[in-house]
Formats: C-alpha cells, structure tokens, sequence
C-alpha cells in the first residue's frame, strides 16, 4: 500500500511499479502517452455525460406528456399507447406522483 501513497516514484518500494509510474511522470515520451489518455479519457466522459443528460431529458419530456395527457382526461390506456409506455408504468408513474 506504500507505493500507492507515494507522489514521487523514487520514494516507491515495488521496482516494475517504480519503473513505470517513473516513465508516466519523467520520460517525455510517457508524459504524453499519459497526456493522451487522460484526454481520451475525458471525451469518453463528456459522451458518457451527454448521453445520460439526453436519456434523462426524454423521461423528463415523456412524462411531462403524460402528466398533460391525464389532465386532458386520457386514459391510462390510451397514455401507454401514446408514449408507448407499458400501461403497468404508467399507473405507477401516477401513483407515484399521488403519494409523493
């Protein structure tokens, strides 16, 4: 757990582990191999991000649909056909929405 801790690779007791955090933080060459993939790293991210934040937003607008639906005085039935929701998630996004 030593080497783990250890912010300069020189004070590391595990020499393959020294070795090759020494080449990620000293070697040029390593510095960009690291550089590259934390970059590849962060666009996985953000597409990762992007995505959830997009899913999310379309459960958001379905159920603003819905709620809109039922205020119309649609049935559940008809709602589930609708949003092509099954009609068992459609009761239990209302009831829900009556209990909250």
């Amino acid at each position: 757990m030593h080497d783990f801790h250890c912010t300069n690779p020189d004070d590391m007791f595990y020499d393959e582990l020294r070795e090759a955090v020494s080449y990620f933080k000293k070697e040029p060459e390593g510095v960009n191999a690291m550089c590259e993939i934390m970059r590849e790293f962060e666009r996985k991210s953000e597409n990762k991000g992007r995505r959830e934040g997009r899913a999310e937003g379309r459960v958001q607008e379905r159920e603003a649909i819905m709620r809109n639906l039922r205020e119309e005085g649609m049935s559940y039935e008809r709602i589930a056909r609708i949003t092509n929701q099954s009609l068992s998630k459609v009761k239990s996004f209302f009831k829900a929405k009556q209990t909250a």
